[in-house]
């Protein structure tokens, strides 16, 4: 049977209670998208608006969930009440945040989650196939907007509460389909690179945790994850490379596994 989501609670009976039983209440609502096993399915943020999923995203809603869409008119309430910071803080810290699209929009969204963008507790930073392409490339104007949100996202985040993933791995299908190999697609291997350089140090920063997901050159990913944490890091949680969904790298193949802290 399919997990039902329940319906909000009123206005006037939350804004009675202490913030934190509030905030377990809201959590408790369409506020953390769940899929069909109830298992919270993340936030997506495609270009800076939220997304129901498209192919290649993990889906805000699962088709075969009996769960609402993001309540959007007690959304809006709640931005006009003394409730706005509690839901920010609950769709932030609760959700699983998945940036993908244009780092400019990507980084207008996180601007305009005000001071509760520090709650963010897990992000993915997801760029596919063209926006790799574009670190090859001189005079783009990618790798500013690139440096930009990461530039944010250390000034701005508490780090010492913050999971990083950063996922390119959704390629990986499409350069299958292109016959692009790491035989002959070593610029990717160098766009990899010139895509973490901006991150290199936040561990040492106070980063909790950080995740590469690359489409081609697997090997390479603990060398990034370590130009990043430190020499001595270890990522955990991850699927093996060899396991992985060509489209849906955090998932093992034929299999509805998602990456869960």
């Amino acid at each position: 049977m399919s997990p039902s989501c329940p319906p909000p609670p009123s206005l006037s009976t939350l804004t009675s209670l202490p913030p934190e039983l509030r905030q377990e209440i809201l959590a408790a609502t369409a506020l953390i998208p769940r899929d069909a096993r109830g298992v919270p399915s993340g936030l997506h943020v495609v270009d800076g608006a939220l997304s129901k999923g498209e192919a290649h995203d993990y889906s805000l809603h699962s088709d075969d969930c009996d769960c609402p869409e993001p309540p959007t008119a007690l959304l809006q309430s709640l931005l006009e009440t003394t409730l706005s910071a509690d839901a920010r803080t609950v769709v932030l810290s609760r959700n699983r945040i998945v940036l993908s699209g244009s780092p400019a929009a990507s980084l207008a969204w996180l601007r305009a989650q005000g001071p509760p963008v520090r709650e963010i507790r897990h992000l993915d930073l997801c760029l596919d196939p063209d926006q790799v392409e574009g670190w090859t490339q001189s005079g783009g104007a990618l790798p500013a907007q690139w440096a930009a949100l990461v530039a944010f996202l250390r000034k701005e985040l508490n780090l010492g509460n913050l999971t990083l993933v950063l996922d390119a791995g959704l390629g990986r299908g499409v350069y299958e389909e292109q016959q692009v190999t790491e035989a002959n697609g070593r610029y990717i291997l160098e766009a990899y690179k010139k895509i973490v350089e901006p991150l290199h140090g936040l561990g040492g920063e106070g980063l909790k945790a950080f995740l590469v997901f690359w489409a081609l050159y697997h090997a390479n990913e603990t060398e990034a994850e370590k130009l990043v944490m430190g020499d001595g890091y270890v990522a955990t949680g991850k699927v093996e490379s060899d396991k992985r969904d060509p489209f849906y790298p955090h998932e093992r193949a034929n299999e509805s596994v998602r990456l869960q802290e």
